[in-house]
C-alpha cells in the first residue's frame, strides 16, 4: 500500500488491478477538508474502497489457489524432462508408449 501524505486526492494514483492506492490519513480534519467531504460521505467512499480492495483480494486468493494446484503437475514435468535430458546425455535410446485412440497404443523410439 502507499504510504503518501494527505496531499493525495480522490482519484490518486491507480494500482494495476484498477483500484487506487490506498493513503495514510495523518490528519482527518486536513483529510476531509482537501477532499471537500463531510465525515459520513468519508466514511461512505472509505467503506466502498475497503469493498473494492476485498474483492481484489479474494480474486488474487484464488488465482493463488488455483497456482498453487498446478505446482505437482509442473514439477511431474521437470523430474521428466530431466530423466529425458539424462538419457539423451547418456547416449540411451527411449521407447515412448502413447495413447493414439482408446483402442490402441503405439511405441515410438
Amino acid at each position: 500500500m502507499a504510504a503518501s501524505s494527505t496531499s493525495s486526492s480522490v482519484g490518486g494514483p491507480l494500482e494495476r488491478r484498477g483500484i487506487p492506492a490506498a493513503t495514510f490519513v495523518e490528519d482527518v480534519q486536513t483529510y476531509l477538508t482537501q477532499l471537500g467531504l463531510d465525515a459520513n460521505s468519508a466514511l461512505a467512499f472509505l467503506q466502498e474502497r475497503l469493498q473494492q480492495y476485498k474483492i481484489v483480494e479474494m480474486k488474487l486468493l484464488a488465482q493463488q489457489r488455483d497456482l498453487q494446484a498446478k505446482i505437482p503437475d509442473i514439477e511431474k514435468c521437470l523430474d521428466i524432462v530431466a530423466t529425458l535430458q539424462a538419457k539423451k546425455d547418456a547416449g540411451e535410446a527411449l521407447i515412448a508408449d502413447f495413447e493414439v485412440s482408446e483402442a490402441s497404443i503405439q511405441g515410438h523410439k
